[in-house]
């Protein structure tokens, strides 16, 4: 093995090379072979691993290693174990939770009782992680000390995960919170017997990509190198990165006409949701008013929030998009499930009518509470983002998209361009 400035000599020499045609050259005449750039750096010595990306070594290693604890490699007397009949509940309640899952978040989540060895994807393992173990794991009982340490393992790759700057105090928080997640994870899965330590290391699934039949190795190296030799330049040099799409024009999409009859029948609807309004703008209701009322609102994020006055009006069974995170004067965020949207036109004032979340508690860094079943109106500009929900016999688990999954392509997320409704093509 060639000592580290030897190895940083030539892969100085191997990133400067102007041709694949060269640095196959350099490969052949030192035996060096093209590694991500990343393992150039001053923080990594050879050898050392260091993972394509963070999606693979999280969810499709930790994850998935975590799931195989909990369900194969654990016996039924120990704390970490999942009764199989648990398990089996479990992986259902995911399966059915897809229907209140926004398709812009990620492709349908499969069961993970049935589909463990069915080449479960990232974005699977992903929202085990950060959307449903905890919740479903506290409605079926999972062992609230082992939920307590794998709550902390999240925050932790939230924490990591997030884009944005953080202080040296941030960093060194992390880093306590890291420490006592290991130890405790020692404790629980460990303990004093030294068979139970293993280590699990790879480098990801890019075999799908590999084209060449001759020499499918050197094929998998150049894909790697590539990969992470944009990442260094868009690190470097951020403008490079492909722009997210500007916020939409128009603010709204499917109108439905308010008949003449609706603004008569004083109970209807229509008026029930108008009186809503001006009880929270504090005016005097005027049933004339010019007023236009929609289905779906186009948020700024460029997702398309629909409502259940659009679910009423449509034959189809796509997943639902109409739940939703508004901004709230309190320290506590508002969540809702929208009704409809009305604008007032000729003025900027346009408003959501919304059912909210109430009795709302945070447990293990997610929010969950229950649906109230009185009406309450929010202006469309205190809309924050989409949200998914799962619902446990009326509790209702709010599920946040991880910024994570901004880094993931559209393929990558199994999202599937026909489920989304975005501006233009509307699924019906």
């Amino acid at each position: 093995m060639r000592n580290e400035n030897d190895y940083r000599k030539t892969l100085d020499k191997l990133n400067k090379a102007a041709t694949k045609t060269a640095r196959a050259k350099i490969t052949r005449e030192t035996g060096v072979s093209r590694m991500p750039l990343c393992m150039a750096m001053p923080a990594f010595l050879h050898p050392s691993f260091f993972p394509l990306d963070p999606f693979h070594l999280i969810y499709e290693n930790c994850m998935a290693y975590f799931w195989d604890l909990w369900t194969t490699f654990s016996s039924p007397g120990e704390i970490m174990h999942i009764k199989t009949d648990k398990a089996r509940e479990f992986g259902r309640l995911v399966a059915d939770a897809v229907i209140t899952l926004p398709p812009v978040f990620s492709g349908p989540i499969r069961d993970p009782f049935l589909k463990r060895q069915s080449q479960y994807k990232i974005f699977e393992w992903m929202a085990l992680l950060h959307w449903y173990v905890i919740p479903i794991g506290t409605e079926l009982g999972f062992n609230p000390i082992v939920l307590a340490n794998f709550a902390e393992f999240v925050e932790i790759v939230d924490f990591a995960m997030a884009i944005k700057p953080y202080t040296k105090d941030d960093l060194r928080e992390c880093h306590m919170k890291i420490a006592h997640f290991l130890k405790e994870y020692e404790r629980i899965y460990v303990g004093s017997d030294p068979e139970k330590v293993s280590l699990e290391r790879a480098i990801g699934e890019i075999g799908r990509k590999v084209r060449s039949k001759k020499a499918p190795f050197a094929n998998v190296a150049t894909i790697i190198y590539e990969r992470e030799l944009l990442r260094v330049l868009l690190l470097h040099y951020p403008l490079l990165q492909v722009s997210k799409p500007m916020p939409p024009k128009r603010r709204f999409k499917k109108e439905i006409r308010i008949l003449k009859s609706e603004r008569k029948k004083l109970d209807s609807q229509f008026n029930v949701y108008l009186k809503a309004i001006y009880q929270y703008i504090q005016q005097p209701i005027d049933r004339e008013v010019d007023i236009c009322q929609w289905t779906k609102h186009l948020l700024n994020t460029g997702h398309t929030l629909s409502s259940r006055l659009a679910e009423a009006n449509s034959n189809s069974n796509h997943r639902s998009s109409i739940h939703f995170e508004g901004k709230s004067k309190g320290e506590e965020p508002i969540f809702g499930k929208a009704l409809a949207f009305y604008e007032m036109l000729g003025t900027d004032d346009a408003y959501v009518i919304f059912y909210p979340l109430i009795n709302c508690k945070y447990v293990l860094q997610r929010w969950k509470g229950n649906w109230a079943q009185k009406i309450q109106v929010l202006p469309v500009s205190s809309i924050k983002c989409m949200i998914g929900i799962m619902d446990y016999k009326g509790t209702i688990h709010i599920l946040r998209k991880h910024p994570g999954s901004e880094m993931l392509s559209t393929e990558e997320l199994g999202v599937v361009e026909a489920d989304i409704d975005i501006e233009g093509a509307d699924v019906e």
